[in-house]
């Protein structure tokens, strides 16, 4: 497995809207070829964070262009360009 996790500040007044735009583009994220899991998480200051689980980096390089569409749809939200680091092992740790 591949791992992407992002990093982004989000607009503290805005997150109810994000956390409904998120409910909205879940099935843009689903769609997405070679995804395992992605899960988003925040706090009430809007520091957030994305980690995108993938079958393999050739899952994730593929779906570059995909996850820039859906960050762009987010940018209204979000008070900086968000910022992405990858992981070449994964262990899943439950389930």
């Amino acid at each position: 497995m591949y791992a992407r996790v992002t990093t982004y500040q989000a607009d503290p007044s805005r997150l109810d809207e994000m956390e409904a735009k998120l409910d909205a583009i879940k099935g843009q994220v689903q769609a997405i070829a070679g995804i395992v899991n992605v899960y988003s998480v925040w706090r009430a200051d809007g520091k957030g964070v994305v980690t995108a689980i993938y079958e393999t980096q050739a899952a994730a390089d593929a779906a570059s262009e995909a996850v820039r569409t859906i960050w762009g749809g987010l940018m209204e939200f979000l008070q900086n360009t968000p910022s992405t680091e990858t992981y070449d092992h994964v262990a899943h740790m439950n389930g």
